[in-house]
Formats: C-alpha cells, sequence, structure tokens
C-alpha cells in the first residue's frame, strides 16, 4: 500500500510500571495519520484497579484519584480495537506498549494484536545512527517537535507521529521507499545496509553536479518520467543546485519531497542573473512544474492612468495599458495599493477628482470644499494653476519630486498629536509604500509610453567563451524589445549587429503598441524591480527620439564596457 494513503495509528500507554502483567494501563493514547496528517484521535484514561505509583504521578501527572472510577482495561480494549482497525500500529519501542495491550486484550477475552506494527525506535537508530541517543525526549529535542502534554499518553502518540513523518520522509529520499511493505521491511534490516545512499542521490552527484558552471542560468529538474518539476534561477548553477543535494535532513519537508523524485537535472546558462530570473517565468508558466507554487499564472497589475488627453487631467489606477493619450505609470504589486496611492494624490496635490459630467456643470463640487480641488471647473486660479499641479503630479510619479514624503510625515504626526491614531497609522503606511514606489519610479523617471532605455548587466565570464562584456536589455515603451550580448572588445561585424538591433528597436517612425499584454506586463515588473534592488550593479543609457543613432551607439558601448560584475549574494528561492 502507497505511504500517501496508508492509515498508520500510532499509540502510546501510560503504565503504574514497566513490567507487564504485574503492572496495570492507567492511560491510552492514539492519533491516526493519514497522508502526513493527524486525522483522528483516541484518549481514555483506564481504572488500574490498584494504587498508582508516587514516581509515576510526579512523571505523568496522573493519579490514583484521577483513574479511579474511570473504565477498567476490559471495557476500553474493545474501543480502541475498533479505532485502530486495520491500520499500521505504531510505537516508539513498540515491544513495550505491546505487551501491556496484549495483557489488557486477555483480560477482556479477546486475541492478541495481529495488525502490521512499526517501530519507530528501530527506524530511528537505522536513519539517525550519528544522534547518541534515540530516545523519544532526545528525538522531540533534535527536531523541535511542539508537544502538548509530555508524558501523557496522546500528547506522546501525537508527537511520535510527527516524528515519523519525518522518518517516512528521510526514507523516502535517501533509499526510495514508496511503499507500507517497504517500510516494515526496512526497520529489520542490518545496520550496515542502511547507511548507503539512494541510487539516485548518487548518480545526481557524481555524475550532474561537477559539471555544473559558476555562472548564471535557468535549471530544470526532472523526474523518472522525463517530467520537469521544477524550474529555478541561479547567480551560479553550480552552488544553487548543489545545495538542494547537500544536509538533505534540514531542508524543508517540500524541498526533501523535491529531492526525493528529482532523477535528472539540466540546465541553459543565460550570461546574467537578470535574464534567468526573465526566463524562469516564463518556463514556470510554459511547464507548469508540480513544485513550482509562484509565478505559475500571469498576473493582471495595476497602473496608475493620468488622463493627459483632458484639459485638467485627473488620476485614477486601471489594469490595462492602451495607446489613447493618457499617461501609464507602474506597475504596482495589487490593486490595494493603486487604490491607496490614487488616495494619497488625492490628499496631496489639487487633482480634479470629479468625472466629466460633473465638470461640464460648471460649479465648484464636495471636493474644493474639501481642499482637495482648486475648482478649475470655474476658472481662476484654480484653472491657472492646473497645468503647475499635475507637472507635480508627474514629478511625484517619476521619483523626481520627494516632497510628497515630508508632506506625508507632516500629515503623519499632526494626525498622531492631534490623537487621532487611525489615520497616522494610514499616513504612516503610506509613507512606507511611498518610499518604495519612489525609489522604484526614480530608476525608470517615465510614463510607461516613455520609458525608453538600455539596461546594461556585465555578463558573467566564461559565458560562451566570452572573458567579459555586457549583456544588453533594449527596452521600448516600457516593454523588453530584445536582448544582446556584447563582447567586451567587440569586432566590427558585432558593433555592426548592434547598431542594426538598437535602429531596429529605438526606430523613431515606431508606433506605440495598441496595447501591453500580460507577458509584456511581467517582464515590466520584473525589470522595474530588478533596477530597484540593484542600483549599483544596473546601469541604463536611455533613449529620446532627437538622439543621434550614432551618438546612441557610442553611448550603449561606452556603458558597456564600464560594466563590471557585483559581487552581490544571491537571492533565496522560493521552493
Amino acid at each position: 500500500m502507497d505511504l500517501d494513503t496508508a492509515p498508520f495509528v500510532i499509540v502510546d500507554t501510560e503504565t503504574t510500571g514497566s513490567r507487564a502483567g504485574e503492572d496495570r494501563l492507567i492511560e491510552i493514547g492514539a492519533a491516526r495519520l493519514m497522508g502526513g496528517e493527524v486525522v483522528e484521535t483516541f484518549q481514555q484514561l483506564v481504572d488500574p484497579g490498584r494504587h498508582v505509583p508516587h514516581r509515576i504521578t510526579r512523571l505523568t501527572g496522573i493519579s490514583t484519584a484521577m483513574v479511579y472510577g474511570q473504565p477498567q482495561a476490559a471495557e476500553v480494549m474493545p474501543r480502541f480495537l475498533e479505532f485502530l482497525g486495520d491500520a499500521v500500529l505504531v510505537a516508539h519501542n513498540l515491544p513495550f506498549d505491546a505487551r501491556f495491550l496484549d495483557v489488557a486484550l486477555a483480560e477482556a477475552g479477546l486475541p492478541p494484536l495481529q495488525n502490521p506494527s512499526l517501530d519507530t525506535l528501530r527506524l530511528a537508530r537505522r536513519l539517525l545512527s550519528s544522534l547518541p541517543s534515540k530516545g523519544l525526549s532526545k528525538l522531540i529535542e533534535h527536531f523541535g517537535i511542539a508537544v502538548n502534554g509530555r508524558h501523557r499518553a496522546l500528547g506522546d502518540a501525537v508527537a511520535t507521529a510527527e516524528l515519523l513523518t519525518i522518518l517516512l520522509d528521510r526514507m523516502r529520499i535517501e533509499f526510495g521507499v514508496e511503499t507500507v511493505e517497504d517500510v516494515l521491511a526496512f526497520q529489520r534490516r542490518r545496520y550496515k545496509d542502511t547507511r548507503r545512499e539512494p541510487s539516485h542521490l548518487r548518480k545526481i552527484r557524481d555524475e550532474i553536479l561537477p559539471l555544473l558552471p559558476d555562472r548564471p542560468g535557468v535549471y530544470f529538474m526532472r523526474d523518472a518520467k522525463g517530467r520537469v518539476i521544477y524550474v529555478g534561477k541561479a547567480k551560479s548553477l553550480r552552488n544553487r543546485v548543489r545545495s538542494y543535494f547537500t544536509g538533505v535532513e534540514s531542508h524543508v519537508p517540500k524541498t526533501r519531497k523535491l529531492v526525493r523524485d528529482v532523477r535528472d537535472v539540466t540546465w541553459r546558462e543565460t550570461g546574467t542573473e537578470l535574464a534567468a530570473l526573465l526566463e524562469e517565468s516564463k518556463l514556470i508558466k510554459n511547464y507548469l512544474p508540480v513544485y513550482n507554487r509562484a509565478q505559475r499564472r500571469y498576473r493582471d497589475y495595476p497602473f496608475l492612468r493620468l488622463d493627459a488627453t483632458h484639459p485638467y487631467p485627473t488620476i485614477s489606477w486601471t489594469p490595462r495599458i492602451a495607446h489613447d493619450g493618457a499617461e501609464y505609470y507602474g506597475p504596482l504589486g495589487r490593486r490595494g495599493q493603486a487604490e491607496e496611492l490614487v488616495e494619497l494624490i488625492g490628499r496631496l496635490f489639487m487633482l480634479r477628482e470629479c468625472d466629466d459630467n460633473v465638470f461640464t456643470l460648471g460649479r465648484p463640487c464636495l471636493y474644493h470644499e474639501m481642499g482637495r480641488c482648486g475648482a478649475p471647473c470655474v476658472g481662476g486660479e484654480g484653472a491657472e494653476q492646473y497645468g503647475l499641479e499635475v507637472e507635480r503630479v508627474r514629478a511625484f510619479l517619476t521619483g523626481r519630486d520627494t516632497e510628497a514624503v515630508d508632506m506625508v510625515e507632516e500629515a503623519m504626526r499632526e494626525a498622531a498629536a492631534s490623537r487621532e491614531y487611525e489615520a497616522a497609522g494610514w499616513y504612516r503606511d503610506q509613507l512606507r509604500r511611498l518610499q518604495r514606489t519612489l525609489g522604484r519610479q526614480r530608476k525608470i523617471a517615465s510614463a510607461v509610453h516613455e520609458h525608453d532605455a538600455v539596461l546594461i548587466e556585465p555578463l558573467a565570464p566564461g559565458y560562451e567563451g566570452h572573458e567579459g562584456g555586457a549583456q544588453l536589455f533594449l527596452i521600448r515603451y516600457g516593454r523588453l524589445a530584445g536582448r544582446v550580448d556584447l563582447p567586451a572588445d567587440p569586432a566590427p561585424d558585432e558593433v555592426a549587429d548592434l547598431a542594426a538591433a538598437l535602429a531596429e528597436a529605438f526606430d523613431p517612425a515606431l508606433p506605440p503598441p495598441e496595447s501591453h499584454l500580460r507577458p509584456d506586463v511581467d517582464e515590466m515588473r520584473m525589470l522595474a524591480n530588478w533596477m530597484r534592488l540593484h542600483p549599483e550593479g544596473a546601469r541604463q543609457v536611455r533613449w529620446r527620439p532627437e538622439h543621434d543613432a550614432d551618438d546612441f551607439l557610442e553611448a550603449v558601448i561606452d556603458a558597456a564596457r564600464e560594466a563590471v560584475p557585483t559581487n552581490e549574494p544571491e537571492d533565496d528561492e522560493d521552493e
């Protein structure tokens, strides 16, 4: 029977002493384990018909008064057998508990236990030879297992159930154990037969890991049928992939299961970590590997929309970008963040917040009375100053004007001084988000449709034979339009190829896209986040329609020559 569907009943007993037949049961606790989860429990105090020794009371907390009047063993055992059913019986030091249970069954006129049995103490001795003690207390401490009621039957049974799941995972990874029959046989293996490494781990360590390059790329973990079950990216393929296959027992359960299932690892070098990041996202959405939890679907990311087509622009948010004359800023992380940022702009700047139907009425509305609008609908100073207010908003959205940070901080202090703590908390949260947003936008410094630049990252030495150079990410209208690898000393034909790529991507006659699709926005989000997180390693050469093509080419080549690798630590991935 497969381990994921097999029922296990983990039992623990408390007794008046250690000699079955002379000493008696005072408590039975049991937990039913299926698929790694405790789904049902059993607990019952038992009247031993005699005094509970003081030393047992000190250890367990169970006194004579507690068990007096409780059911006797002959009454309890039929109910326990019903709970046990045909499950595998499990205990830590099983012979001890089994002897007392069999004596109690005999008193009830029932035959001894016939269920298949498993002893976690035997498993621990075979799997954890380096630990000096295999007692339940030491194993609980070693694995950090939380116990609700140590030396009480149910508490110890539940703790043993968690220990069993840990040991089963280890047997799966290291010995390919997949069925109940395998586990029952494993507990009786000779010790020397439990010291060998599983063949699939040995093969990966001996034949694959030595070939991995110390350069960025994406890697594919495959199962026995060759299916991709995990895709990851790495700044160093060698270090990242090796980390899965060392110290396996210390990994989180999900990673241990991944290592258990993987049979082969392949990879693809990308030259830079940024290229690996972009490729990883696409590959996960293509393969949908079972062990990748994040990035499996394209999401809608909100953008702020400044409607510059109206004489008096308004600010709002939208999940879509269109070629409609409006200015778009972002992407932002989530809808709530966009809504709060629109609200914050409404509080800080005097842009109108009414719709066009209300505006055409030509009279001040509620927002003017609240001090949030200069009423350009009636002309006067509000209309004259409106263009300046729009420029302030643009400067704010591109990170060029940090005055808003001071304004929010002052509003937070005023609210706190007035004991308006809810408002002060709102301003505090906005201040934090604002600082993150400004940091990201300062690297972009333009609306989406005006973001035209070459992002430059240093190539990893040795990539495709290059001992230096740079990888160029061509960004047009906010989207990734192409990628070019440029050696440290490019030949004339390589310079010509770069010039052709730049001319195609930055053709002044190239119209903006009618819309930005989800894959485009996904790349935009990752590029913006990369520029925010790597302010020193990333470089940009911005393009304007009035730039001379030769001057732009020379500026890009000069920036590429200055690109040098950084020694930033690699970010941990989400398994």
